[in-house]
């Protein structure tokens, strides 16, 4: 409610992700998965499975892809030994192309098919480069995807941590935790000073 999402339009993105899971996860060996099996699986009816599979996730999610390009450009800039400096920090990167160390050679390498320009521009538009127009380089000012300007994208990134979480949850509680389980832990620390915490 505190970010304006209404409960069907959650209640929408909570359908297709049941439909999606059980398409994808709840197959039978040698059975054709049909939308009546969906509907069994999920307890929607079956018009409702027809409407959301004929629907799609671009139809109910059209930003989908952008975190996960400009993350992992971000995550290559910083633990890619060919994009950082001699302090294995973040390296000032030439927006010409062809001139190393590159922007258009980090993107190229890790944002798929996006273009490197739309790449830099999305990165400035969120605060997290910073480019000098004199010399043409490009800094990374931010030391993660933390899109500050831009709740889309910062709900979207909750919802990949929150389901991160999940599915490690999930897992734990399927499998032997001694010998198959995930990494989940919280930790509680009682005497951090105000000072720290602020």
């Amino acid at each position: 409610m505190r970010n304006d999402i209404s409960h069907g339009e959650f209640a929408e993105l909570a359908k297709h992700a049941y439909v999606q899971v059980a398409r994808e996860s709840f197959t039978l060996p040698n059975r054709k998965m049909t939308h009546s099996r969906v509907a069994v699986l999920t307890g929607l009816n079956r018009k409702e499975v027809v409407r959301l599979t004929q629907l799609g996730p671009e139809r109910i999610r059209p930003r989908k892809g952008t975190t996960n390009r400009a993350l992992r450009v971000v995550t290559g800039w910083l633990t890619d030994p060919a994009f950082l400096d001699e302090d294995k920090k973040p390296a000032p990167l030439s927006s010409v192309k062809g001139k190393e160390p590159g922007f258009h050679a980090l993107a190229a390498r890790y944002s798929g098919d996006i273009t490197a320009r739309a790449v830099l521009d999305e990165l400035k538009r969120l605060g997290i480069v910073d480019m000098d127009e004199n010399t043409n380089e490009v800094r990374l000012i931010e030391q993660g995807y933390i899109p500050q300007n831009d709740l889309p994208e910062q709900l979207e990134i909750m919802g990949v941590c929150a389901g991160d979480l999940l599915n490690t949850m999930v897992h734990n509680l399927e499998n032997d935790r001694e010998h198959d389980g995930y990494f989940q832990r919280q930790l509680v620390h009682y005497d951090i000073p105000e000072k720290t915490v602020t």
